[in-house]
């Protein structure tokens, strides 16, 4: 099954050739593969669930093995896949014929083909791992960064996919909210919000669903326990929805008890109100370290409401005390898979307010984002000796004390960068 019109297919291969053709000489190729099945550890013919290269899976809309893009420029495009086998039409069900030459024609044709350099992506087959003579890595990683400038851009196919996703997701948060209550563990939360969002049309999930109560609320990627929620505590869930590899991201915390009391609204208010301003930053031109900044010091002032911190606010910013209570980016690419092409492999991101931010550029059109500002009291960070000291006249540990066990809150969305300005795809989720 192809999941993109042909027309959209060809809109995206005509964008990137735009891009690649200043960098390709008359006999470089590039090849992008689909992937292999990986066989399970002892699985003997059994493999997990085969997900295609991301970059084939755009160009092609197809989700199967074994399949091979070979552009260049003089020549063109040349679609390369496997042919339904007998095996699958026994076991699988068989389906429809895929367009493209048979992969095994592929070695005899590359031969035939004058080729000076190879840019290579995706996971070719080992019997195709024959012409690694020809990768130039000097040049390799930059070619990545070409192929990554176009696929950030998000077109109308995509964007709707994700929006599918956003509304399926809905489905599982409402669900949770008649649900959430003491007694009930963080793996029937996990169970009830997956059971519902499949129910909807999610095929599967983008990553493992989040659910930290209680003090594991402070726990950046809690795994589900059989930890059951006390009254009066907090239940974390970072939770999305997943549509042909596209997806969204998205958080909400909810009051066991169905009320915060007056110490969790106080962070929550602080933290909601972080997000509101980062995502009002969300305009094209805008560099992405900057929203993480504004964040950042609406956190490190609330702290210092809070008697918790201590100094001028650009002194918590950039020495890096505020990332002991804001420890993460606010924020990361999404889209086809929850982490999109946001990193840039030849500029690795820079530090900012103590962590490093997955996005350092400015945002453009048809960008998704996700805004994620969470403020924890996190045992593993406030009981290092090493940070006590560090910021021993910036933070009062004594305050400090009185917020242990706590845990934490953090709110996300999925935004999407317009000349109109930032529209919220999962805003209508509520908070």
């Amino acid at each position: 099954m192809k999941i993109f019109t042909d027309s959209v297919l060809k809109s995206r291969r005509l964008r990137l050739e735009k891009a690649m053709n200043s960098h390709l000489e008359a006999q470089d190729w590039v090849f992008i593969f689909s992937g292999e099945p990986i066989q399970k550890p002892g699985g003997l013919d059994q493999t997990y669930p085969f997900i295609p290269h991301p970059e084939y899976l755009w160009l092609s809309g197809l989700y199967r093995p074994q399949g091979l893009l070979a552009y260049n420029k003089d020549l063109g495009w040349k679609d390369f896949v496997l042919p339904l086998t007998p095996e699958e039409r026994l076991w699988e069900g068989g389906g429809e014929e895929f367009a493209g030459e048979d992969i095994q024609s592929f070695n005899g044709w590359f031969e035939k083909q004058k080729c000076k350099r190879l840019f290579l992506y995706g996971q070719p087959s080992p019997a195709q791992k024959t012409w690694a003579t020809h990768v130039d890595p000097t040049t390799h990683l930059n070619f990545q960064e070409v192929i990554n400038s176009v696929r950030r851009q998000k077109d109308e196919a995509e964007i709707q996919l994700i929006q599918k996703a956003a509304q399926m997701a809905h489905q599982g948060y409402q669900k949770l909210q008649s649900f959430i209550r003491p007694g009930v563990s963080e793996r029937e939360i996990q169970i009830e919000f997956e059971s519902t969002v499949m129910k909807a049309g999610s095929e599967k999930f983008p990553y493992t669903s989040i659910v930290g109560s209680g003090p594991r609320s402070a726990v950046l990627h809690a795994l589900p326990t059989d930890r059951k929620l006390q009254p009066g505590e907090m239940v974390l869930i970072d939770a999305g929805a997943d549509l042909f590899d596209y997806c969204v991201d998205i958080t909400r915390v909810f009051p066991a008890s169905g009320k915060f009391s007056s110490q969790q609204k106080e962070i929550y208010d602080l933290v909601f109100q972080a997000q509101k301003t980062s995502i009002s930053l969300c305009t094209m031109g805008r560099e992405w370290h900057d929203v993480h900044r504004a964040s950042a010091e609406i956190i490190a002032n609330g702290l210092k409401e809070l008697k918790i911190l201590k100094g001028e606010t650009d002194s918590l910013l950039e020495s890096g005390a505020i990332s002991v209570f804001f420890p993460h980016g606010v924020g990361h690419m999404v889209g086809l898979k929850v982490r999109d092409v946001g990193a840039n492999p030849l500029k690795p991101p820079r530090m900012s307010c103590g962590v490093r931010v997955r996005v350092d550029f400015p945002l453009q059109e048809n960008f998704v984002m996700t805004v994620e500002p969470g403020l924890y009291f996190v045992d593993a960070l406030l009981e290092r000796k090493e940070t006590r000291q560090k910021f021993s006249q910036m933070i009062d540990w004594n305050e400090v004390e009185k917020w242990r066990g706590f845990g934490g809150i953090r709110l996300e969305d999925d935004i999407l960068i317009t000349s109109q300005g930032p529209e919220n795809l999962t805003g209508f989720i509520e908070k």
